[in-house]
């Protein structure tokens, strides 16, 4: 066991070292902007999604990621068992849809519309997955409610249960 338990130590990873199950972390969770090169816990962007910054009216650290241009994805890949997407709804608010493992719940829109801002605000939810790997695709539609003022698909972080 002494090798394991130094390799383990050497290298940062106490699960290895006989740390129990309590240790692992039952949610984890990620900013829009966390940009690394892993391939999985990470969101990207793919079109022409604008970074905002400085906002500390509840967004995660203060930031979000937006984009009103019809067809512009972001993309979430974890391992896990369930996740959830936040963003910031408001009077700027438009729709999304959203696509978990390349099934789309097309017709059920993700609404970013809300008479008031409500930054950091449950914008998806999945439903228990089997253990694995897992994407997210968040599509901006370039439609709105109609009390809407703009088409904002604006995304403020995840959480997954790993």
């Amino acid at each position: 066991n002494w090798p394991v338990i130094s390799l383990a130590t050497a290298f940062g990873v106490a699960a290895m070292a006989g740390a129990g199950v309590a240790d692992t972390p039952r949610v984890i969770a990620v900013d829009d902007a966390v940009v690394r090169k892993a391939l999985l816990g990470r969101f990207d962007y793919v079109g022409s999604w604008q970074h905002v910054s400085g906002k500390h009216d509840g967004r995660s650290n203060g930031t979000s990621t937006r984009s009103t241009h019809i067809g512009d994805v972001a993309i979430f890949r974890f391992t896990g068992t369930r996740v959830r997407i936040y963003g910031v709804r408001g009077r700027s608010g438009g729709r999304a849809g959203i696509a978990l493992d390349e099934t789309s719940t097309a017709g059920r829109p993700v609404d970013f519309y809300a008479p008031q801002l409500e930054p950091h605000a449950l914008i998806y939810e999945s439903p228990r997955l089997p253990a694995g790997l897992h994407t997210v695709s968040i599509a901006v539609w370039g439609t709105r409610d109609a009390r809407g003022r703009y088409y904002y698909v604006n995304i403020d972080g995840a959480e997954f249960e790993p």
